[in-house]
């Protein structure tokens, strides 16, 4: 029993690793300068919207803006919506997955042939062995931070497969998703007010 729990916490405390974050940035910014930041829906990904409904629409965003406040605020950003330092884009990207099941074959029982002499034999086979495919759809989560002065992107982060069609709390796996990028952002605010 104890190590069912411990596996099954394993599989679920799995989902999103932090070796698995992918980031990329402007060495050459000014990162401790910032103090503001706001929403850059200009730059939202347009393509796709109408062919992937799951990941691309208004909930979707609202969940992900939700999810990087805290993340902002807690590195001493401040919302500004009038004059923010900072742009934050965020974005869902779609990759579609084909997964392949291969069913074994399924045993069957003893079939009579003819043997030696007035002795058959009795033996067992396989049947089955069926091939079967099913396209998946996994959506990682881009957020890019840039700098509204320069209109220069900065810094990107990038969490791959972390959301899926079926799953039944889309929020919490972009939150927890936007949390895992937001531990390799190691920059924060640190103008004095």
């Amino acid at each position: 029993m104890a190590v069912c729990l411990l596996v099954g916490t394993a599989v679920v405390s799995c989902t999103v690793s932090s070796s698995a974050i992918v980031t990329d940035y402007d060495r050459d910014a000014p990162f401790g300068a910032y103090k503001t930041f706001y929403w850059s829906d200009n730059f939202q990904m347009e393509s796709g919207k109408e062919e992937e409904p799951l990941f691309f629409n208004t909930l979707i965003k609202k969940r992900l803006k939700a999810a990087i406040r805290p993340q902002m605020e807690s590195r001493g950003y401040v919302m500004d919506a009038n004059h923010p330092d900072l742009l934050v884009d965020s974005r869902i990207v779609v990759k579609t997955k084909n997964v392949n099941y291969n069913s074994g074959g399924y045993p069957y029982f003893p079939y009579y042939g003819h043997g030696y002499g007035n002795f058959g034999y009795y033996g067992y086979g396989y049947y089955g062995n069926y091939q079967s495919s099913e396209e998946h759809k996994e959506g990682g989560v881009v957020i890019e931070i840039i700098d509204r002065g320069k209109r220069q992107l900065i810094w990107q982060g990038f969490a791959p497969d972390v959301l899926h069609a079926n799953t039944t709390d889309k929020q919490k796996e972009i939150r927890e998703a936007v949390a895992k990028i937001f531990t390799k952002y190691q920059y924060r605010n640190t103008v004095k007010n």
